[in-house]
């Protein structure tokens, strides 16, 4: 803070470490960082800085874990959820092609947590009916 004024980014940061601060900790420490150096005289590191590098993280990451709802989610990355629905998918086929009503599936990922404050965010749902041209298939 210089001149008493904050830094920008410092509310934005402090939301976070509030709801995600072990996961922040976690993932800066990894690159190297000491989210502790904030409040360090003469350490260069910045809300702002610290923001920009939490925009980066990717989602394999304790952070990206943390937002989606808690340690669970860690491992479940795009490519793993398209992974299990191929394999869902491979098994449902192979119960259609022999004749026998599908059974649960195999791979269930979890579903990410819906809390009041992703709700208060605007989260959507979005239906198969609200995309483009989807309303022109189904009246042929």
């Amino acid at each position: 803070m210089a001149g008493g004024q904050p830094a920008g980014g410092s509310l934005q940061l402090v939301k976070l470490i509030d709801e995600h601060g072990p996961a922040l900790l976690a993932d800066l420490r990894d690159r190297g960082l000491d989210i502790r150096d904030l409040w360090r005289d003469g350490s260069g590191l910045t809300p702002r800085y610290v923001l920009w590098l939490v925009g980066q993280l990717p989602e394999s990451s304790a952070f990206a874990a943390s937002v989606r709802g808690g340690a669970k989610y860690r491992s479940w990355t795009l490519h793993n959820h398209l992974t299990a629905a191929l394999v869902n998918l491979t098994v449902a086929a192979n119960y259609q092609r022999a004749g026998k009503r599908p059974k649960k599936p195999p791979i269930v990922p979890p579903k990410p947590t819906v809390t009041s404050r992703n709700r208060a965010r605007g989260a959507r749902v979005m239906r198969v009916t609200d995309l483009p041209g989807a309303r022109k298939v189904a009246g042929r």
